[in-house]
């Protein structure tokens, strides 16, 4: 049971916007499991930084009002409120040390939570460490392979790299690995492409046995974003334009001298990110402004933003799927539109006494009352998932790849 203090739609003025200090919001909810393996994260958090951020909940189910409010889909979501206005989000479990670093960059502070001693040797330079974590694991998996309709992890199991570990905390789970926690994050962020839960342990199983015993990975998340940055994928994107094509070479070389140390790069950044959005602008419409804002997300040190990665990997991922929106009109008042008739349909369920519909079945009820709604839905819906999931993978190849060069 976390301690933290529950905001209401009737407290929310009082207790977020005129507070005097940052507030950093948690948007959760009682069926949500990332969010209850989040909760003992953030009472660590919260009594690091007393006195300089206070730390508060929103059930979302509770106040869905202020879920609109702030435009939560995901959850949990974290919301860093100063002076009333929103100074930054991010969305999905992290560590006591990401969350640690998260705030000393927007307070300029200097905690020691965000500095945790870890020594950065991949399974302690055991090879029989690393072999006795493997097999157990696959030996859970073939167990599991026949039995899919199972639940995929024992309730006290927040994923696969919680499982190999033995442990539910991210920083522990770095700990006992010896890899560091923004790599563990990129692992299991490029599993979540692999399309069922079982898909994406087998991704993170074949991704521990690339890992050579006694890496120092710290250089990973970089290599990675850098290569991603080269590849024919985002060449295709750029659809051959030069000035896109010269950003885009300008990040590859801001982030190798990020990585290499070899420079400050602080304003290299700023003028690389206004870069995107003139392009943006004079491109108008269309798929070369998308690409220039694809290329945005990628405009930021990885040290400050540990978001870069996963967010360029998405951006860069469903980019397919903005533009099939494009093409059929698909707006945010639709996707507002949408939840709300899945809402509709889930409340009148409960109030009828049977089982709400999910998924296909969820769709077919709401096609029923708004057929154009459910028609570009799925237009834009369906092939911007697989492409998604395409790029998703192929990623996720290439991390294998390259932890296999680490050293």
């Amino acid at each position: 049971m976390s301690n933290l203090k529950s905001v209401t739609e009737a407290s929310f003025e009082a207790d977020v916007t005129l507070n005097s200090r940052p507030v950093l919001i948690d948007f959760w909810a009682e069926w949500c499991a990332p969010c209850k393996a989040l909760a003992p994260t953030l009472d660590k958090v919260a009594r690091d930084f007393e006195g300089k951020v206070d730390i508060v909940k929103v059930n979302v189910d509770e106040h869905p009002a202020l879920r609109e409010r702030f435009g939560v889909r995901g959850i949990p979501a974290l919301l860093l409120m100063s002076g009333g206005r929103e100074a930054g989000r991010i969305v999905g479990n992290r560590s006591a040390t990401q969350l640690a670093s998260y705030l000393d960059a927007h307070l300029g502070t200097v905690t020691q939570l965000a500095r945790p001693k870890v020594t950065l040797c991949a399974y302690g330079g055991d090879p029989q460490e690393k072999a006795e974590r493997i097999t157990r694991f696959r030996e859970y998996l073939n167990r599991k392979q026949a039995a899919l309709d199972t639940p995929m992890w024992a309730e006290n199991v927040t994923g696969a790299l919680g499982f190999v570990a033995d442990s539910s905390d991210p920083d522990e789970c770095a700990s006992v690995l010896g890899i560091p926690t923004d790599v563990l994050e990129a692992v299991t962020v490029l599993s979540s492409y692999r399309g069922t839960h079982f898909n994406a342990a087998l991704f993170v199983a074949d991704w521990l046995d690339s890992v050579p015993v006694g890496a120092n990975l710290s250089k990973l998340p970089a290599t990675l974003l850098i290569h991603i940055l080269s590849s024919q994928i985002v060449s295709d994107t750029l659809g051959g334009e030069a000035k896109l094509q010269a950003i885009r070479d300008e990040l590859v070389s801001l982030h190798a001298a990020e990585a290499d140390r070899s420079h400050e790069t602080d304003a290299g950044w700023t003028e690389v990110k206004q870069a995107c959005q003139n392009l943006a602008i004079e491109f108008g419409e269309g798929d070369l402004a998308r690409a220039a804002k694809v290329l945005e997300v990628a405009t930021c040190s990885l040290a400050k933003n540990p978001d870069v990665l996963k967010d360029f990997v998405f951006a860069l991922s469903s980019l397919v799927q903005k533009s099939l929106q494009a093409r059929c009109n698909w707006v945010a008042q639709d996707e507002h539109r949408l939840f709300t008739r899945f809402d509709e349909v889930t409340k009148h369920a409960a109030e009828s006494g049977i089982e709400p519909p999910r998924g296909e079945a969820l769709l077919k009820r709401v096609a029923e009352v708004d057929p154009d709604l459910v028609e570009r839905f799925r237009f834009q819906y369906n092939e911007g998932s697989r492409a998604a999931g395409e790029r998703g993978i192929a990623f996720g190849d290439v991390l294998i790849a390259l932890t296999r060069q680490m050293s």
